[in-house]
């Protein structure tokens, strides 16, 4: 009943932001991405070579479009339903390594009301991420609650969703390479998915191969290693690496030693998470849209490092140590506001210099007729940032296993 109700809490939290955050007007409200991913509601080779990749959320939206005649009203309205099984999934995810539920609520009112989860879905409701994630997280979910069978239809379902969903299958044959799982089994639970994809690929290569177009490939992701040359780039990085799930994530950071013996514990964490970032940081401007695929090692690390001390479940906590979690939870959603904006009114040129600053700073793919400053905006940011890292990690108590790294 928690986690429905959760579920049931991030949905309106979507509904309310959608009402404050207003709607984007470009392409009569379809966006850049989203003109591809409507016109794949009447067949899926009517968008590009890459958007074709990841047809599944796009099928799955097709009913909701015969019925409404209109793309962008299909994605939001999916996009309610993808919401709510991605908190779900977030919760059942939570539920297998804390069983604090007052931590489990903080998570839940902070991540979706972040950019990557929630606000940019409000704002720009033609796009895929909403369903990719769910169908990520519900992967994980699935793999590490040994769901056998239905780690292999959801890591096969996630594939089609988005390319990230590739790391989901290292995470899964790493977690049964330590826990001596069977060759045989782990290759029957994830061939499936790896014959989807190539098999899927192969088909889209050929048909656009037609109009001489091929895929990303990764002699451009190399390229976008060029990028790591410009110090704007590389602080832009580690700003939303840090802030990608606004509180949470700078609690994940500022109890980097308990999230740390974690992932030496499980180190399929590791690998997914450095799958990801190595991902984004192979690609364009879009940080924080590749990033966002941290979701699943996030939600791990948030309820490891929550519950590590008595935090939030207060039973047998101090007065002193009570205290302590209580102003660093109420750090964590301050961290949220402020790194997120969840409330703020958006537009084209907001959506620039907030959510996609590089692009600014390349003068180039901005469609304004003046380019706004970056600063002292970002600087603002940057100081802010470090700042409220450096409050979580004095706030949140320090528990004996801390204290010996």
């Amino acid at each position: 009943m928690v986690n429905a109700g959760l579920a049931l809490t991030a949905v309106l939290l979507l509904f309310v932001m959608e009402r404050v955050t207003g709607r984007i007007q470009i392409n009569e409200g379809r966006g850049w991405d989203g003109v591809d991913y409507s016109n794949m509601l009447n067949r899926w080779d009517h968008g590009t070579v890459d958007t074709s990749l990841r047809p599944l959320v796009v099928v799955a939206n097709r009913p909701v479009y015969r019925l409404t005649r209109d793309p962008v009203t299909a994605f939001r309205l999916m996009n309610f339903l993808y919401i709510g099984v991605l908190c779900f999934a977030v919760c059942l995810l939570f539920d297998r390594y804390s069983s604090d539920v007052a931590a489990k609520v903080l998570l839940v009112l902070n991540l979706f009301v972040t950019i990557a989860l929630a606000k940019y879905v409000a704002f720009y409701p033609v796009l895929i991420d909403a369903g990719a994630l769910a169908l990520v997280v519900l992967a994980i979910y699935f793999i590490v609650a040994g769901k056998r069978p239905l780690a292999a239809v959801a890591v096969a379902a996630a594939i089609l969703a988005r390319e990230f969903a590739i790391a989901t299958i290292a995470f899964g044959v790493v977690r049964d390479l330590r826990r001596r799982v069977p060759v045989w089994v782990i290759a029957a639970t994830y061939a499936p998915a790896i014959v989807v994809w190539f098999s899927w690929r192969t088909m889209v290569v050929q048909r656009w191969a037609r109009d001489g177009r091929e895929p990303l490939g990764y002699s451009a992701l190399i390229d976008n290693l060029e990028y790591w040359k410009d110090p704007f780039f590389v602080a832009l990085f580690v700003y939303f690496a840090l802030t990608i799930f606004g509180g949470v994530s700078l609690l994940v950071l500022a109890r980097f030693g308990t999230a740390l013996r974690q992932c030496l514990r499980e180190p399929e964490w590791a690998v997914y998470g450095g799958l990801v970032l190595v991902a984004a940081a192979m690609g364009d401007a879009d940080l924080w849209r590749y990033l966002a695929y941290l979701l699943p090692a996030a939600v791990v690390l948030f309820a490891v490092c929550a519950g590590h001390a008595p935090p939030l479940t207060l039973r047998g906590a101090g007065k002193a140590s009570m205290w302590r979690w209580i102003v660093t939870g109420a750090l964590v959603c301050v961290a949220t506001i402020a790194t997120q904006r969840p409330f703020q009114a958006m537009d084209v040129k907001a959506y620039f210099l907030d959510w996609f600053p590089y692009y600014i700073q390349q003068g180039e793919n901005v469609p304004l007729p003046t380019l706004p400053a970056l600063w002292p905006v970002w600087g603002w940011r940057f100081l802010m940032t470090t700042g409220l890292l450096w409050l979580l990690a004095v706030s949140a108590p320090v528990s004996a296993d801390d204290a010996v790294v």
